[in-house]
């Protein structure tokens, strides 16, 4: 073991440089940080011994983690199968090399140290190969709650027993299967996945045509609500009127009292009651003009609406003599409604 650590690091950093040199976004250079912390830990757990060194590879593997979930670079993927063997965790470290050579495009020297190491745990781990037709279905193992562990043929190492595989494919029907797999040996589930019919997309329903609907007096109703703002206006301003001619007869009450008394209690109070004369009959005037402007505004639009009525209207003529009768309609052109 401590003749092989030296030459696996070699290969561990002679990696590191091919695929971070491209890498410019933010995502990549948090996962190149986390790689290499990862290559970090395995070069000090490469000197060490015991559990110090034990250590330092859990560490350098949680390191080469955190760099897969933010990019599933190959190296990160080699580097954490190499560390799960060296602490003895041959299923996941299988299962990173099997992963490792789904990916296209790698150096022919490369895949295959790759398949000479994944085959050197063979031995040590359950194998379940699924396989199906067609192919490119989603795998599920155990739970479908998880994520799926990858698309068939696809090849994993599971702890020995039994196994529920779930196999989903879009336009497809869902299959499950159930598999005994043991130590050292290699179980091979083989199905094809049967096509959805295709169902038929039933007939639209004919649009329902609405009936137009007829166009609305406006005028009339902007007459009607205009008359009604006016009168609601007036009544405010008829109490508004009310308020202010109290206020006056009190008003001329406390100015009574001040002439007799002289008290000049008397006199502010009769000044204060002036004021409040002087806004209530100020509010009354603003109000009654609006209310004339209203009912202006209300007799314009009601008379607008009448005239607009007539020119619309239709004119009907009848005619009756010895020789018969006729009726004529006559109704303008171009009316706007």
């Amino acid at each position: 073991m401590s003749v092989r650590l030296p030459l696996v690091l070699v290969a561990l950093l002679g990696l590191t440089s091919p695929f971070f040199a491209a890498a410019q976004s933010s995502e990549n250079a948090e996962a190149r940080v986390y790689f290499q912390e990862g290559n970090r830990l395995y070069e000090q757990a490469s000197r060490a011994r015991g559990a110090q060194r034990t250590t330092l590879l859990q560490r350098s593997l949680e390191a080469y983690v955190d760099s897969l979930r933010i990019v599933r670079s190959r190296n990160a993927l080699f580097n954490a199968a190499i560390v799960c063997g060296e602490l003895g965790r041959n299923d996941e470290s299988f299962n990173y090399y099997s992963e490792y050579l789904r990916i296209e495009g790698l150096p022919e020297g490369d895949r295959e140290d790759a398949i000479e190491r994944r085959d050197a745990l063979r031995s040590k781990v359950a194998v379940l190969q699924v396989a199906t037709t067609p192919e490119g279905a989603l795998l599920w193992i155990d739970r479908k709650d998880l994520a799926p562990r990858g698309e068939t043929p696809i090849e994993l190492a599971l702890p020995p027993g039994e196994h529920r595989a779930f196999i989903e494919k879009e336009g497809y029907a869902p299959l499950e299967q159930e598999q005994t797999i043991i130590r050292g040996e290699a179980f091979v589930l083989k199905l094809t996945l049967s096509p959805i019919p295709v169902e038929l997309a039933a007939p639209e329903p004919e649009p329902v045509v609405e009936p137009l609907e007829q166009p609305r007096p406006r005028l009339r109703n902007a007459a009607i609500g205009t008359a009604a703002s006016t009168l609601a206006t007036a009544g405010v301003a008829i109490g508004l009127s009310v308020r202010a001619s109290t206020l006056r007869d009190e008003y001329d009450r406390a100015a009574a009292e001040y002439r007799m008394t002289g008290d000049p209690a008397d006199f502010q109070r009769a000044q204060d009651l002036a004021d409040r004369t002087d806004r209530f009959n100020l509010a009354a005037d603003v109000l009654w003009g609006t209310t004339i402007a209203l009912g202006i505004s209300a007799i314009v639009l009601y008379s607008l609406h009448r005239k607009k009525q007539k020119r619309e209207a239709p004119e009907v003529g009848v005619s009756v003599s010895r020789n018969g009768g006729f009726a004529s309609v006559r109704t303008s052109f171009g009316a706007v409604r």
